[in-house]
């Protein structure tokens, strides 16, 4: 299978990038899913799994706000521009990227790890002293992460930008098979601390296979900081604004953590449970597509070639809305059913169920927003333009701090999940504006045709997405209280059988529909599901 998947990445294209991207990120995401019924399982929504999702904020801060979406934005384009002008240089530049990253980071964390007792009690004001040492430990412990992903984010950039997704794309499997190892081995072992030690152990191993593949196409690591080099230089200025555009997603998590913990207990597993569900959507689809297109793009802006850049991030929104509307109205309708199937398992019971999928549907309407955003903000960077995202993104950072207190401490983490839904929509949409009056000036009016088609191919195929959509989920619906009396959702298998019946019928009308509105992708999935099935 690796050797046919190799197969397609040698003869590159955005589709067959992304098919490599979203594939084993489906993978990932499976794991992801049992790691997530296993910790339901085994802890149900309590302190303990409260002070462990806790205790990921200070380093997710880090590694969200220096490294992930921060760094690899920063250092693909530019390295993508050596790539096509001077290859000699790469290996030079890709090392002293590294080495000058590493040391920032390693610096970052020891401070972090000198005032982490001060800064856990700021963010579990509300924890007792047994589950607020839990916390501090642990925060301690994953601090060794965010260099850890410092390093294979320079690694994958380096993959990545040589159009070589196979690796990249399989390494965080392996970051959670050590999650999953902690919890099976070394929980019973070391208690509350080995859930951190596996935890580390897959952020290690997920860095040094990545490590070993840049070595076989070249790369060497080696004792270099060139300062003054002028990639280096642009690289670096790049990345500094994009520190500034930290995840709404972490700054929800981080909220939700210091108003939750003067919750209920269960209140922070909850949040970050519904936020892991909610986010395996947009990981395959989203961002998949975004990443597989992003070099691509790059290539594009850096040949000046503005007209296929327009026509690129246009397919690659429709293809992303085709995917991310329809689950959006799923999840909503069968949120009930998702919660019990995957989480439901021994000691997650039902007052859990319920509010985890109360999150989990206020979540759904923003996953069009998220994938948006994932896809703009890449066109962006392509453009090695990181102001616009910085500036729209700390407007909907404060949007949602206001929103998340105004409703967090009267809703709970319902409210504070809203206030991430209005951020989010808020962002997706200026970035769309913002990057249409963009490529309005690059493209001139000599090339108006281009925007203008922009427009209508964008246009006409939201709108039969929300047609075919809106089928699908009346076709749904009426599918799960045809099938009640069938089934006995007392049980998994009952509640399986409803669940994706319902599912399945409403997709086929999906899309069925779709293809008699002539939307592209549906045609294309269609034909793919007829080969597939040798119909």
């Amino acid at each position: 299978m690796l050797n046919r998947i190799k197969n397609i990445e040698a003869n590159f294209s955005i589709s067959k990038a992304a098919f490599i991207i979203g594939f084993f990120t489906l993978l990932t995401k499976f794991l992801a899913i049992y790691r997530e019924r296993l910790f339901a399982s085994t802890f149900g929504q309590n302190q303990i799994l409260d002070s462990y999702f806790a205790a990921f904020r200070i380093p997710d801060f880090v590694t969200n706000l220096f490294i992930l979406n921060t760094l690899a934005v920063a250092f693909i384009p530019v390295y993508t521009e050596i790539l096509t002008k001077d290859k000699k240089k790469t290996d030079e530049i890709a090392a002293s990227i590294l080495n000058l990253v590493l040391l920032g980071i390693s610096g970052i964390c020891l401070i972090l790890f000198l005032f982490s007792g001060y800064l856990t009690q700021k963010l579990v004001p509300g924890f007792n002293q047994e589950y607020y040492s839990y916390t501090l430990n642990l925060t301690r412990l994953f601090l060794l992460s965010p260099v850890i992903f410092a390093a294979s984010t320079i690694f994958g950039g380096i993959l990545n930008a040589q159009k070589k997704f196979l690796v990249a794309s399989i390494a965080p499997i392996f970051y959670n098979l050590g999650i999953i190892f902690g919890v099976i081995f070394l929980y019973p072992r070391f208690g509350v601390m080995g859930l951190g030690y596996g935890v580390v152990l897959g952020a290690i191993v997920q860095m040094l296979i990545q490590w070993i593949s840049t070595s076989q196409i070249g790369f060497s690591i080696k004792p270099i900081l060139n300062f003054k080099d002028n990639y280096v230089v642009r690289i670096w200025k790049l990345y500094v604004p994009r520190i500034f555009t930290f995840d709404l997603a972490n700054v929800t998590l981080l909220l939700g953590t210091m108003i939750g913990s003067k919750l209920i207990a269960g209140s922070i597993s909850a949040l970050n449970q519904a936020y892991n569900l909610e986010s395996v959507p947009v990981s395959i689809f989203a961002y998949s597509l975004a990443l597989a297109s992003f070099p691509v793009l790059s290539e594009f802006f850096a040949l000046k070639n503005d007209r296929a850049f327009t026509k690129s991030i246009s397919q690659t929104i429709q293809q992303v809305l085709f995917f991310i509307i329809p689950i959006s109205i799923l999840m909503l309708l069968m949120r009930a059913y998702i919660v019990r199937l995957i989480l439901g398992a021994g000691n997650f019971n039902w007052e859990d169920t319920i509010r985890t999928f109360n999150v989990l549907g206020i979540f759904s309407f923003s996953l069009f927003s998220q994938s948006l955003t994932t896809v703009l903000s890449r066109a962006f960077y392509a453009r090695q333009n990181t102001k616009v995202p910085v500036y729209i993104n700390l407007f909907a950072i404060f949007l949602n701090i206001i929103f998340s207190v105004i409703l967090g401490y009267k809703y709970g983490v319902a409210g504070i999940t809203a206030a991430f839904v209005i951020s989010s929509i808020v962002s997706a949409i200026l970035l769309f504006i913002v990057l249409r009056h963009h490529l309005k000036d690059s493209l001139g009016e000599e090339n108006i045709e281009t925007l203008k088609e922009f427009d209508q191919n964008l246009s006409s195929s939201v709108t039969k997405i929300i047609i075919s959509s809106i089928v699908m989920g009346l076709v749904s619906y009426a599918s799960i209280y045809f099938l009640a009396p069938f089934v006995d959702t007392r049980t998994v298998v009952g509640i399986l059988i409803q669940s994706g019946l319902a599912s399945i019928f409403g997709g086929i009308c999906y899309m069925l529909t779709g293809k008699l509105l002539k939307l592209t992708e549906a045609k294309y999935m269609l034909d793919f599901f007829r080969k597939l099935l040798y119909i």
